[in-house]
């Protein structure tokens, strides 16, 4: 497939559904298979904190995503998967305009989660933005439908759980992979401090030591 010309929203859903077609659909047959195999993917990526505490070249792993996306909710029984109670107090706190797709929650998988996990990261719920400017509450020269959302997204709490980081990949990859049975969640390197102001100048090297990282603990 040529992706250069992509949305990464395209791009991701083209690349799941595929991903489990070759697993989980005889090609030959054009049939589904009777047993299916679960995938283990894992996003490897950069991100900007909303939250004070978190430094820059945090490690981040993603336990919630909310994506602001929409792609889910094309796909029938997104419902199951989707936790329907922190979206609503997302969108009442955050004043979400109803003229945006309604943002979705998603669990990543436990088992990957933990086998990430250690002192050197931080658990957090990753908000999944359809932009870089407007739909990160980026000002240049187009006035925003939702001005002051950062403010209330770092403010936001549910359960005593607060927005960590801001990416635009994960919440698709994450909701894509529940419904289709497969295993997903996100690790990121934090860049950027929205609430701090500070950032890095060169990650670089930060970001070969997270994929090392994260590739010695998927096969510990």
């Amino acid at each position: 497939e040529d992706f250069e010309d992509g949305s990464p929203y395209e791009v991701i859903d083209i690349v799941i559904n595929e991903l489990d077609a070759v697993a989980n659909i005889d090609l030959h047959s054009q049939t589904i298979k009777t047993e299916k195999k679960k995938l283990n993917i894992v996003r490897i990526g950069t991100s900007g904190a909303v939250q004070a505490d978190i430094p820059i070249h945090s490690f981040v792993i993603s336990e919630k995503n909310i994506g602001c996306d929409g792609v889910l909710r094309f796909y029938a029984n997104h419902q199951n998967i989707c936790q329907e109670s922190f979206e609503d107090a997302f969108i009442q706190h955050c004043q979400w305009t109803p003229l945006t797709a309604r943002p979705y929650v998603v669990q990543g998988d436990a088992n990957l989660i933990e086998r990430l996990h250690s002192s050197a990261t931080i658990k957090g719920i990753t908000l999944t933005a359809v932009g870089f400017y407007g739909p990160q509450g980026r000002v240049l020269r187009l006035p925003l439908t939702m001005p002051g959302i950062n403010d209330r997204i770092t403010t936001f709490r549910y359960n005593e759980q607060k927005i960590t980081n801001y990416e635009m990949e994960s919440a698709a990859i994450t909701g894509l992979c529940n419904l289709l049975g497969h295993r997903s969640t996100t690790i990121c390197l934090i860049i950027a401090n929205r609430i701090t102001g500070q950032g890095s100048t060169n990650y670089q090297e930060k970001m070969q030591q997270l994929i090392q990282y994260t590739l010695d603990r998927l096969i510990l």
